[in-house]
């Protein structure tokens, strides 16, 4: 089992892509033939609407919904280029184009917060925009005028005067070889983002990269010129293509695909973009399916359940609210072998790994509430706290955390750039509608009592038929047969009661019976 390996599912449907890290499932990527993402993509778009009192803008790029802009993100083709020192950048900054929720730019970038959006954009006026997020469940996508293009070692931004450099290159002396290279090569206004894979790169690399990125943005200039909008100018590599791009580091030590067609693909891209990575591609050949071979579609299957157990008995529970997750840390079977100090600060800390694990592999984003099992001791406080920072050290998603309080609770976000896990793969329950709750059986009994005291007034037949769950039914027989035979001598009516187990337990018909049987009345509940 590779320890550190990009593992490709690839068929005609959908590819999946997923990075383990240390032998274990960290990211999953899905892209499916038929909603394919858009994120990258350049468009030149129509402004729908203009919101003032949003300090935003709705713009139609061809999608199904309008697309959102930030007056952050509004660029203005007459002004300066805006200028900014180097800066660093961390590991989603160096891959996508994209602003925060609150819509705070990157570093050299122009903020347009102080001028009213009315004052830079108006109705039906044509912009150029990059998708920043995908749309994700009622949400259109969201868009920027900043326009960043990602090549293997360089992202270039050609709206902003300004060099930054990955956190991840640590060295003080390589950072001061890039910087010298960067800014010997870039042209005057063009600003660049030089990333990870950069670090020990020679010079023809990097100016190869540059002069690609700087073609693909003249061609997209000379595509603006004669597109009507709306339409799609630029669009990224493809799943595949992006994650060996972007997700193939120095640790990577193998990248394995299971279509044939696919690995040559791949192996071509590699050898024209990443020569060093050319040994590292595998064809998977194995009997198994390759996700269930290196323990991959196990560990989907555990993401996506609302309880998690831990290592030591205790285990944590998940659950998604409109606006923010909340996760709750519980001891479960484990009492511990010392204090019950000690055995909640076991269980906290293993809760903290866990999440970290969780949130990740899920890429659950937004506002998340963590309910860990209060501590009376502040340094077991703090010792929870360190092992939460520690293990979200290695988060791809920018995440910001709160200190833990004397109930235990944590307040933390985590950046959403595309869907959670659940909102790929799932949808909501056609029973519950998502609420994860239906109605008891003996709650629907007393319902259909009371709509027959309603309806049977209504009915001229004799004769009566309920259709209804069974579990609906088993009340009805077992612990209320007394109230159906005193709404029988009531209404003078004969009831019978026919069980459909297709029925959602809150559904029942209602329906009065001729002599042949025909269905004269109905009343449904659902």
């Amino acid at each position: 089992m590779p320890q550190n390996a990009m593992i490709i599912n690839a068929t005609r449907q959908e590819t999946r892509v997923a990075l383990l890290e240390k032998g274990t499932l960290t990211d999953y990527y899905l892209e499916r033939r038929r909603s394919v993402g858009v994120v990258n993509n350049v468009y030149k778009g129509k402004v729908a609407r203009v919101l003032p009192g949003m300090h935003a803008a709705f713009i139609d790029i061809g999608l199904d919904k309008a697309a959102f802009l930030h007056v952050s993100d509004v660029y203005d083709e007459h002004a300066p280029l805006p200028t900014g020192a180097e800066a660093d950048v961390s590991d989603d900054e160096e891959e996508a184009p994209s602003t925060d929720d609150e819509g705070t730019s990157r570093p050299g970038r122009r903020r347009n917060v102080d001028v009213p959006i009315d004052k830079l954009l108006t109705e039906g006026q044509e912009i150029l925009v990059q998708v920043t997020k995908d749309p994700i469940g009622t949400k259109g996508a969201r868009v920027s005028c900043h326009i960043s293009l990602a090549g293997r070692y360089l992202v270039f931004m050609p709206t902003v005067d300004h060099l930054g450099i990955s956190r991840q290159i640590a060295s003080d002396r390589e950072r001061k070889r890039l910087k010298r290279l960067a800014n010997e090569m870039r042209p005057k206004g063009g600003g660049f983002i030089l990333r990870t894979a950069s670090a020990g790169i020679a010079a023809r690399h990097l100016r190869n990269d540059m002069a690609m990125l700087i073609a693909q943005w003249n061609e997209i200039l000379e595509k603006r010129k004669k597109a009507k909008a709306p339409s799609c100018l630029f669009e990224d590599l493809d799943l595949i293509l992006r994650a060996a791009r972007d997700l193939a580091t120095a640790d990577l030590q193998h990248l394995i695909i299971d279509d044939r067609d696919q690995c040559q693909r791949v192996l071509d891209f590699i050898d024209r973009y990443m020569p060093r990575f050319a040994g590292r591609i595998e064809h998977y050949i194995g009997k198994d399916p390759i996700f269930d071979a290196y323990g991959v579609e196990q560990e989907i299957q555990r993401a996506l359940q609302r309880q998690v157990e831990l290592p030591s008995g205790g285990s944590i529970v998940i659950d998604r609210a409109e606006a923010l997750t909340a996760i709750d840390v519980n001891t479960g079977k484990f009492v511990g072998s010392e204090s019950l100090d000690e055995t909640i600060l076991q269980t906290n800390i293993e809760a903290a790994h866990e999440i970290a694990y969780q949130l990740r592999v899920r890429n659950i984003g937004g506002l998340i509430i963590l309910d860990f099992i209060d501590m009376d001791t502040p340094s077991h406080r703090r010792k929870v706290a360190e092992a939460l920072e520690q293990a979200l050290a290695n988060d791809r998603g920018r995440v910001k955390i709160s200190k833990i309080s004397e109930f235990g609770l944590v307040e933390m976000t985590r950046k959403r750039t595309r869907e959670s896990l659940e909102q790929m793969l799932c949808d909501k329950c056609p029973t519950c509608g998502g609420t994860g709750i239906v109605l008891s059986a003996e709650t629907v009994a007393y319902n259909l009592l009371r709509e027959l005291r309603r309806k049977l007034v209504t009915i001229d037949q004799q004769d009566v038929r309920i259709r209804l769950h069974p579990n609906v039914g088993q009340v009805l027989r077992d612990v209320e047969a007394e109230s159906l035979r005193e709404i029988e001598l009531r209404f003078q009516k004969r009831l019978h009661l026919s069980h459909d187990g297709n029925f959602r337990i809150e559904r029942f018909d209602i329906f009065g019976e001729s002599p042949k049987g025909a269905q004269d009345q109905t009343r449904s509940a659902s």
